[in-house]
């Protein structure tokens, strides 16, 4: 058997590769002769030779070894083309290929795809993850957690869904005996990997006041708050009122929309009313924004945008107008 999976979701993706090593392995699972974990990344092993020499070993325990290769899309084209050539012999072996991304024009994916079974697994976007979150607290922890909680841990980690397993795996270990993961917990055991502050520039940007923008802006800049993490923040948030406009646009309910996002309704229709927000904005602007926010990033990360006052006027004029 031949698998590989593509996609960012690394929760999802352990999850799979558990459950190949479980179906492949069954009460051998844990025998370290019988499995042989390989990364593309290490560049000191030839890595097609490596996978091809093992998948045709053998311990003494098990008829054949379950071979996985993590980060797959790192080999080289050589070792690429070399792997396709020897799938396309149908080679009796129990081999994961873990990809991020695999282009499908390569012979490695045109070969997959002929003699191997490809699972995709494509990384929730910022605007499903409060949704994301819910679900996993109950389908994999069966535990409820808080709408704020959810907001609140979708801002700090972002989509990394196997960090944000492995942190409320961390919550639930400090407290099991929780009836519902709170938001007074959930920032107690959860130190923001990126700065949550910056998100709180979205409200003005949001309504299109100006002057608060200007000295909201001017607060984080002056806080510590990175301008890259101010044009992060403002980029997905544009996306998301230009999705909300779209939606509106198609005659959708406000209380279906925040379904489809997986959104709090009370937190989306009324206490931050993101489709009112949605309505003061014109799509073809929110477009024009969006493309500048991603320039300005490049300018602020190459350097040619590198002083306060030049990414403050920047920032500035995305909304002074």
């Amino acid at each position: 058997m031949i698998l590989a999976l593509i996609g960012g979701d690394l929760f999802a993706k352990e999850q799979r590769i558990d459950a190949f090593l479980s179906d492949s392995l069954k009460d051998l699972k844990d025998d370290p002769l019988s499995k042989q974990i390989l990364y593309a990344t290490d560049s000191n092993v030839a890595i097609a030779d490596k996978v091809m020499e093992s998948c045709s070993s053998v311990s003494m325990f098990s008829p054949e070894q379950a071979v996985v290769v993590r980060r797959a899309e790192a080999l080289k084209t050589a070792d690429m083309n070399t792997l396709a050539e020897w799938i396309n012999t149908n080679p009796t072996c129990s081999l994961l290929l873990e990809f991020e991304k695999l282009v499908a024009t390569s012979t490695l994916y045109k070969a997959l795809k002929k003699k191997a079974s490809i699972e995709k697994f494509e990384l929730p976007r910022p605007w499903e993850m409060e949704k994301w979150i819910s679900n996993l607290a109950m389908t994999h922890f069966n535990k409820a957690i808080a709408p704020l909680a959810c907001r609140y841990l979708s801002d700090a980690l972002g989509t990394d869904t196997a960090l944000i397993a492995a942190e409320l795996d961390k919550i639930l270990l400090f407290s099991p005996d929780c009836k519902e993961i709170s938001l007074d917990l959930v920032k107690t055991m959860v130190v923001p990997q990126r700065e949550i502050l910056a998100f709180e520039i979205r409200e003005s940007f949001g309504n299109r006041d100006a002057s608060a923008f200007v000295r909201k802006l001017r607060e984080l800049l002056d806080n510590g708050v990175a301008s890259v993490q101010i044009v992060s923040a403002l980029y997905h948030y544009t996306v998301r009122l230009l999705h909300v406009s779209s939606l509106l646009d198609q005659g959708i309910p406000p209380k279906e929309i925040a379904q489809k996002l997986g959104a709090n309704e009370y937190l989306f229709c009324i206490k931050e009313n993101e489709p009112q927000r949605a309505k003061k904005w014109n799509k073809l602007l929110l477009c024009r924004i969006i493309k500048r926010l991603a320039d300005l990033d490049h300018e602020i990360k190459s350097g040619q945008c590198g002083t306060r006052m030049s990414q403050e006027l920047a920032l500035a004029a995305l909304i002074v107008r």
